[in-house]
């Protein structure tokens, strides 16, 4: 099949939409499985991993690929909860149309829904709603439309509805077989992306079923027009009637106008070169790496040579095949549009670009940046050995995980959206042989002084040999914010002799380095070097080295000295309805509220705060907001500790050196 004949669909939503057990029925409608898996029985095609099936919720996108009488479907199912959205984010970049899946409630539409929504909006992908969950009590049909149409916007229209809510509903009426103000909607959004369907439906007044399901697939590419289907995927009611308006009305790969799928390829023959891009890498303990691509350009078999981006050498399309959750089917060759995975190219990332020929890129997926963190030390030598080499092949599947070696707190940090994000991973590396311990990492604060003050120091040592002698006298002068360190030579008359002033500067600088007050940096430092002594025999580098250093530590104390900690911009997006409480926590945690958005019953706190306030926020905000809620931070500046905490935070960073 051609791109023509290809729909590439990820579902996304929240965890209790319902969008495996939507897709588990969609594949058995079209024959992919003989009987129907459940997410709670753990038999679910896409819900496949270890983790997934003890949990009972999706922590990975998974592909499933169909083939339909009249096309080829490749569905991708997403994770749900937002502490895993980067393979949410990422299958857009493989997907041409978003099925935003929102179970219906009383309380509205869920925030990572929405959020979803206008991501997919932004990226230029054709947009359906399904709404599950129909079947609670206390539920108004018409109110949850209305609902999510004042949220997601009017061009999100009606195609099937729900006869009832409740036990009520037992089946779904399509709209374009019903007269009506529904049906009315359902034209008027489908003629706005054609001229001349609009010209005869204004003329007429009316226009034929045919004539509407013809002009469906390009009003949905255009955006003009965005299907809503009631379905409830556990009692098969309305799935059927979704599953053929996909493989029927839906785009297809190559009608998709969609910035995500233009880089790297030329006007021409789309054969005359091939371009694939990554996004999503898995780990299988017996393939290894295995890299799903969407296929841009071309085509590729399992003997084409693509150019690795990191490499710049052509590496093989090994085990190319397609994807129906955890089994891969192998394909003898992909064309433009097809959704495939290969196998053993153990250094592609998400957002590599492959090609046949010319210079591969990387393209950059709009994440979110990881602000929860841990530090984290191996339990025992195997995992030592191991660890290093496993926290990069999680780096690779996840692309909002990473690992760094902070310089200042010499741990091991790993950073991810959440503690929740974080255990997941981490029980992952377990699975592999790798346990550690963690804990909060330490914060970074930094030490300056306020005021002026003077040190010195005399160093003397004898050993019976040759001694060590030197004798410094500093100034200690406060620098502006962000001035940095500057050692200042105001010697007169030789009484540091010129060889050994640097000398002073580099032990004045390594002292910095480890601190004075807190075992943190200290910044912003003038540091005059006026007077000093020395011994012709004994005096050395290493002796003026430590003298600089003491006379920094002597002198310090005598500034009116400081903790600076790191502060945070923040914006936390709640219900309105939590807003009172959030709010209310943020001032509690010496937080600073600087502004306020609405986005429909949706509020975004912007603001400020402490980092040391922030370390356990995640799981906190989950709580205060049943879920609800989301926030993003960034590094700010550094601003001075409140001086009836510098005093605590000074005595536990001691005890922390003291372990150490």
């Amino acid at each position: 099949m051609s791109a023509k004949d290809i729909h590439n669909i990820t579902f996304l939503g929240s965890s209790d939409a319902g969008k495996t057990t939507l897709v588990e029925r969609v594949a058995h409608h079209f024959g992919a499985t003989e009987r129907v898996g459940t997410v709670e029985d753990g038999t679910s095609l896409c819900d496949f991993l270890p983790d997934e099936r003890e949990k009972k919720h999706s922590l990975a996108a998974a592909v499933v690929h169909l083939e339909a009488p009249h096309g080829k479907l490749n569905l991708i199912d997403t994770p749900g909860y937002p502490d895993f959205v980067a393979d949410a984010i990422t299958s857009m970049g493989a997907a041409g149309a978003a099925v935003v899946v929102v179970p219906a409630r009383d309380t509205g539409v869920p925030f990572h829904a929405l959020q979803m929504w206008k991501l997919a909006g932004e990226l230029g992908l054709a947009r359906s709603v399904v709404v599950t969950r129909l079947d609670g009590d206390n539920l108004h049909l018409d109110q949850v439309v209305e609902n999510i149409r004042n949220l997601f916007g009017q061009r999100v229209v009606p195609f099937t509805l729900a006869n009832g809510t409740g036990s009520d509903f037992t089946e779904v009426a399509v709209v374009e077989n019903v007269a009506g103000e529904d049906r009315e909607h359902l034209v008027d959004a489908v003629v706005e992306a054609n001229d001349e369907l609009m010209e005869k439906y204004l003329e007429e007044g009316d226009i034929s079923n045919e004539e509407l399901e013809a002009a469906m697939p390009a009003a949905m590419a255009q955006g003009t027009f965005a299907p809503l289907f009631c379905i409830d995927p556990v009692r098969n009611i309305g799935v059927d009637e979704f599953g053929e308006f996909m493989v029927r009305d839906f785009p297809t790969a190559a009608m998709q106008v969609n910035a995500m799928h233009s880089e790297n390829i030329e006007n021409g023959s789309p054969d005359e070169r091939a371009v694939a891009r990554v996004w999503k890498v898995m780990t299988d303990k017996h393939l290894g790496q295995i890299s799903y691509l969407r296929v841009l350009q071309g085509t590729i078999s399992p003997d084409t040579q693509l150019i690795d981006p990191h490499t710049d050498k052509g590496v093989k399309m090994n085990g190319l095949s397609y994807i129906v959750g955890e089994n891969l089917e192998g394909t003898k060759s992909a064309g433009p549009g097809d959704i495939v995975a290969v196998s053993r190219i153990d250094d592609l990332k998400v957002g590599d670009v492959l090609v046949s020929e010319g210079k591969a890129v990387m393209h950059h997926f709009p994440l979110p940046e990881p602000y929860t963190a841990l530090a984290v030390i191996p339990k025992d030598r195997t995992a030592e050995a191991k660890i290093g080499q496993e926290l990069h092949k999680l780096e690779r599947e996840d692309p909002c995980f990473r690992m760094r070696h902070d310089d200042t707190t010499h741990e091991t940090i790993i950073e991810g959206l959440s503690e929740l994000h974080l255990r997941g991973l981490l029980h992952r590396l377990e699975v592999r042989g790798v346990e550690v311990e963690t804990h909060l990492p330490r914060i970074a604060y930094k030490e300056t002084i306020t005021a002026a003050a003077e040190g010195h120091f005399r160093h003397k040592k004898q050993t019976g040999g040759k001694g060590q002698f030197a004798e410094c006298y500093i100034r200690l002068i406060p620098g502006e914010r962000g001035s940095g360190f500057q050692f200042v030579d105001k010697v007169v008359g030789g009484s540091v002799p010129r060889q050994f002033i640097p000398a002073v500067g580099k032990g004045v600088e390594e002292q910095m380095t480890k601190g004075v007050i807190a075992g943190s940096n200290v910044i912003d430092l003038v540091v005059e070097l006026y007077d000093g002594k020395f011994h012709a025999v004994d005096s050395d580098e290493h002796s003026f080295k430590m003298a600089g250093a003491r006379a920094l530590m002597e002198g310090f104390s005598k500034a009116n000295p400081i903790l600076l900690e790191p502060v945070m911009e923040v914006a936390i997006t709640v219900p309105a309805r939590y807003f009172g409480d959030v709010s209310g926590d943020l001032n509690s945690r010496r937080g600073q509220i600087l502004g306020m958005d609405t986005d429909g019953d949706f509020q975004t706190i912007e603001g400020q705060v402490p980092l040391a306030e922030m370390q356990t926020y995640a799981t906190l905000l989950r709580a205060m907001t049943h879920g609800e809620g989301s926030f993003t931070m960034k590094f700010m500046r550094y601003d001075q500790v409140p001086s009836h905490l510098q005093a605590d935070i000074m005595a536990a960073q001691g005890e922390k050196l003291a372990v150490d």
